[in-house]
Formats: structure tokens, C-alpha cells, sequence
């Protein structure tokens, strides 16, 4: 038997057949061409760009309403990418100064192109890099005009070195289902994670030479938190062992899903508050039943409406849409909204950010904000007018010094100055919290807590930049966790300094949704948890099987705990899998 391993991005557990994905691309494509057909190639590159546009085009059409709108940008990304006039003259130089063929010169542009940014070692550079490879090979297939049949990709488990978000969506659109994904490369917070999540194919990403196993025709792929694991070869006894497993499993999902309108209370009467973290979607909106299933939103991220927009969108688009966001809340719900948390790995098309080698550390959230104040004034009037209508909440990120948050809410009370002059209403009122996601922040919190209304611990960044680990590294990834006792007694202590001050504290990010952590998590003394919908369903059926006193009385063994790995044997006991 040939088990091997991977990282979970969708759980579930498959038995299927494989279609193996292996690429025959380009194989003839290297021949030069007579000088006379330049003119005819370069109008066949020019229709595959077109024919590529439409169909990313008509793509993000089809799929608007059954995706999420961050999966949408990434369309919008690819098609910004083909009209990028200095990606699309270097094709042209080759077509036209070696007289090669419109499929060789994408396929070498672009892998001069990935090699550039190879050398660059930063996640923004990196996903770039993927977009462009993604890019490429629409661009070759528009020009093959090849009409693939989608069928014999569907209910089988894809097993390839990789596949790109837009190959992803185009199967969707065909209506194909693909039972699950085996993919050598890519990372859980990738693209292509995003969307395997957003359609619910059970995906194990990182299995090391993919074509290089001895695959049966039929496979099994587990990708639940108890093993994680793929048979490439499995017995009849297996097969047999695994489709019982897999009627338990599914079981279990039902039986989640028949208590998501009970309370989020522990066994020993504890509330736990469940908020939803929200992007810029009319998708992403609450709708009838989410209202019951959560408290509120514990994170709306603001950045992706200046992500969608050509420019910097106005006061009253701003406004007009947290009101199309939030029209399903109750107005009673908290809304914790943050302000612009740009830079980094989040870019605007019609804004140049300043070139930096570590963007990570660099101009983004608060800082930009600050530094932009014309920008920051703009949001915090619409964020204080949608304040009238909703329990609103504002929410500075990536907050490294106490000078400012004081600063920013200086800006804050001259925007509350100036509604007042103009005779516009606002919440008076309105508290003020900050993201915990760099370190200091830990080292300081009760001086933060004596200023601010509460705290947010933004859990992956600040695991990033607890462990100096890029989470999306291929070499230094695995030492990402934050199960690392260093992360934990970090909350810890951010935790207790809330308490002393009386301010409220909640935890966002992957780590709230983790059935494990939000053990660790409620041990802490933790009891405001926001995550992303499809995690609340399982949260609540967690948390209504615990005993809070008991995970209490844990607290100081988690806490003494030096290697992750203890963290988690203790966190074992209390997941029923």
C-alpha cells in the first residue's frame, strides 16, 4: 500500500477514479516559421487575446452568484494581465524578430517572465508569477482552439503537478464535478485554495512527484483532520474500509447541519459568540439563515471595495456598499468594520505601490492609511454614516506603536468634527479596536488596552511574524503553526491584559475556524471567535460538545507546553473524530 500525504485544503473523503493531468503541451510548436506568415501570426495572437478576454469575460459572468467575489477578482486580474502591453510586446519581438510560432513565443515570454520573479522572494511576486503562468496557458489554448472534452474530467479526482483558478472555474462552468484534487505545488492560502474551498472539492495540495507513483485506476483520497492521506493503490479491503468511514463522516456532516439553528452554548452553559468575517460581495451578503447562525460580523475587510474599483471609490460608494453587505443584518448585530488594510499581497491596479524588499513589512494597513490621509478621512466618513444605521464598530489594522493609534484617531475626531459642522449623523459612541498581528502590540497590550475599546487578534499574521515564517514558503512553510506554544502564550498575554482593562477581545483568522485551536482558543478564555461561513456550522457542533470549565482547568498545561506537538496531544482528547 502506497499512502502518502499532503495539506488539507476542503475535507472530505473520496473514492473515485483518477484522471491523471499530464502535460503534452508545446511539443511541436518550436519549428520557426517563413517570414512571410509573421503578419498572419501576429492577428493569431492578437484573436487569442481577444478570444481569451471574452471568455474570462463571459466566465465571471456565468459564475457571478455562485462564487464568492474574491474569486471573481482573480478573473479580473488575469484579464488586466493580457492587456499588460509590455507582457504581450516581448511575444510580439519573438513572433516577429525569430519567426516563431504565437504558442512558442507565449511559452517562452512567460517563462522569462516566471524566472524574473522567481528570484524575488515575496508572496505578492510569487502569486504573480502564478497569475501569469495561468494567463499563459489560457492564451496557448485560445490559439490551439482546441475543443477539449470536459467530460472525461468529471466525477473523476484530478491528479496534476498543478491547476490554475481559472481552469478550475471553467470546469465548474462546464458543469463538471470533480469528486476531489491531488496537486503536487501550491499552498492552502493560494488561489486555487480559495476557490477548492469555495466549491467544496475535498483538495490535498504539496504531494511530493505526483506522476512519479504507481496510481490504480481507482483511488482513495482522505482529506479529513484525522489522517489527511491518499491510498494510490488501494486493496478491495481498504476500498471496503473507507466507504464505511465515508458514510460516517457524512453522517456526521448531516447531523452538524440539523443543530445550526441550536444556540452556540458549551455543555456547562457557556456562550460562545460565532461572528462572520465578510469581504466586499453582494455574495459574501447575510443572508436569512446566516443571521440566526451568527452573533454579528466580527471582520468586514474593506479592502476588497478598493480592490474592485478602478479608482479610489468615493464617500458615498463606500457607503453604498457596507449598505448592499449588510442589508440582512439585524440593526441590533455588531459590525466590526476594518479600515484599508492595503499593501503587501493586497495591490491596486490604479495605485503604485512603492517598490520594497519585504512589502510584508512594509507600507500597509494603518501606515498607508496615515500616510494617505486624504484616503483614510474619505472611508472613516462613510465607515461614521453607515454608523447611523448599524451597531458599527471601527478596526485599524497592522497597529505597531500606541503613537498611532493615536494619530489615526486624531484623524477620526477631525472626521467627527467635520459631520457635525455638515449636520450628519453618526454614532457618537462608536468604539475603536485594533488588530493584534505584530509583536509588539503583544509586548505593550496593557498600554494599548488603557486606549482602546478592544482587541482583535489577526491569528495569521501574527503567527507569520511571531515565527519570522512566510506562511507560503515552500522551504520554511511547515515551521508556520500556530499551535507553537510561542503563538498561544502570545494571546495568552494579550487575553489577560483585556481583561484587567475590562476591553473586549476576539480572535480572527484560520485559526478561529480550526476545530483544534478554537479548543486552545476557548482554554485561553477566548469566547469571540470570527471565521468564514463554511466553518461555523462545524464550530457550533464543537463548542456545544465541550465543557467549558474543563478546558479551563487545561489551560495551564497548554501554556506549559514547549513543542507544538505536546499543544496538540492535549487538544486530541477533546475532537471527537
Amino acid at each position: 500500500m502506497e499512502r502518502l500525504s499532503g495539506n488539507c485544503v476542503y475535507e472530505g473523503i473520496v473514492i473515485g477514479e483518477i484522471y491523471l493531468d499530464i502535460d503534452t503541451n508545446l511539443q511541436n510548436e518550436k519549428e520557426n516559421i517563413p517570414f512571410e506568415e509573421i503578419g498572419k501570426e501576429n492577428l493569431r495572437l492578437e484573436a487569442g487575446i481577444k478570444k481569451s478576454i471574452s471568455d474570462l469575460k463571459n466566465l465571471k459572468i456565468d459564475l457571478k452568484g455562485k462564487v464568492n467575489e474574491k474569486e471573481l477578482e482573480i478573473i479580473e486580474a488575469h484579464i488586466l494581465l493580457l492587456k499588460d502591453p509590455m507582457y504581450i510586446s516581448d511575444i510580439k519581438k519573438l513572433i516577429e524578430k525569430e519567426q516563431k510560432k504565437a504558442e512558442y513565443a507565449v511559452k517562452e515570454t512567460t517563462e522569462k517572465f516566471v524566472r524574473l520573479f522567481e528570484n524575488i522572494d515575496s508572496p505578492v511576486y510569487r502569486q504573480r508569477m502564478l497569475d501569469i503562468k495561468d494567463v499563459s496557458n489560457r492564451l496557448i489554448e485560445a490559439l490551439k482552439s482546441e475543443n477539449e472534452d470536459y467530460k472525461e474530467f468529471n466525477n473523476k479526482i484530478l491528479i496534476t503537478k498543478e491547476i490554475y483558478p481559472t481552469e478550475l472555474l471553467k470546469l465548474h462552468k462546464e458543469g463538471v464535478e470533480l469528486k476531489g484534487i491531488i496537486m503536487e505545488y501550491g499552498g492552502t492560502t493560494s488561489h486555487l485554495a480559495i476557490l477548492a474551498k469555495a466549491l467544496k472539492i475535498p483538495t490535498l495540495m504539496g504531494v511530493n512527484d505526483v506522476f512519479n507513483h504507481k496510481w490504480k485506476e481507482k483511488i482513495i483520497l482522505d482529506t479529513t483532520e484525522e489522517s489527511t492521506c491518499v491510498i494510490a493503490d488501494p486493496t478491495d479491503e481498504e476500498i471496503k474500509e473507507y466507504e464505511k468511514k465515508r458514510k460516517k463522516f457524512l453522517r456526521k456532516l448531516n447531523l452538524i447541519k440539523q443543530g445550526a439553528h441550536l444556540p452556540s452554548v458549551t455543555q456547562d452553559g457557556v456562550n460562545i459568540n460565532l461572528y462572520l468575517n465578510l469581504g466586499d460581495s453582494e455574495h459574501d451578503k447575510i443572508n436569512e439563515i446566516d443571521r440566526e447562525l451568527v452573533k454579528g460580523v466580527g471582520l468586514l475587510r474593506t479592502e476588497l471595495i478598493y480592490m474592485k474599483s478602478q479608482t479610489f471609490p468615493t464617500e458615498e460608494q463606500q457607503l453604498e456598499k457596507y449598505r448592499q453587505i449588510l442589508n440582512s443584518l439585524s440593526k441590533e448585530q455588531p459590525i466590526i468594520i476594518r479600515t484599508l488594510d492595503i499593501g503587501a499581497d493586497k495591490q491596486l491596479s490604479y495605485f503604485k505601490m512603492p517598490n520594497e524588499a519585504n512589502p510584508f513589512l512594509g507600507l500597509r494597513g494603518i501606515r498607508f492609511s496615515l500616510k494617505y490621509q486624504d484616503i483614510f478621512e474619505t472611508q472613516l466618513r462613510a465607515i461614521l454614516r453607515i454608523s447611523n444605521e448599524r451597531n458599527i464598530k471601527i478596526m485599524y489594522p497592522m497597529i505597531t506603536t500606541l503613537l498611532e493609534v493615536r494619530e489615526a484617531n486624531k484623524v477620526l475626531e477631525k472626521v467627527k468634527g467635520d459631520l457635525r459642522k455638515e449636520n450628519i449623523p453618526f454614532d457618537e459612541n462608536i468604539e475603536v479596536g485594533i488588530m493584534v498581528e505584530v509583536p509588539s502590540v503583544i509586548m505593550m497590550a496593557e498600554a494599548f488596552a488603557r486606549e482602546i475599546d478592544f482587541f482583535s487578534v489577526g491569528s495569521n499574521d501574527l503567527t507569520q511574524y511571531i515565527l519570522a515564517t512566510d506562511r507560503l514558503s515552500e522551504t520554511v512553510g511547515e515551521l508556520y503553526s500556530s499551535f507553537n506554544p510561542a503563538v498561544l502564550r502570545a494571546i495568552y498575554h494579550v487575553k489577560k491584559a483585556a481583561d484587567k482593562y475590562n476591553k473586549k477581545i476576539s480572535v480572527c483568522g484560520e485559526m478561529a475556524g480550526d476545530l483544534k485551536a478554537i479548543v486552545a482558543l476557548l482554554s485561553l478564555g477566548i469566547k469571540d471567535l470570527s471565521m468564514v461561513e463554511s466553518s461555523i456550522l462545524s464550530a457550533k457542533s464543537l463548542v456545544r460538545g465541550l465543557e467549558y470549565k474543563t478546558l479551563e482547568n487545561i489551560r495551564e498545561n497548554i501554556l506549559s507546553c514547549e513543542t507544538e506537538e505536546q499543544v496538540k496531544n492535549i487538544l486530541k482528547e477533546y475532537i471527537n473524530y
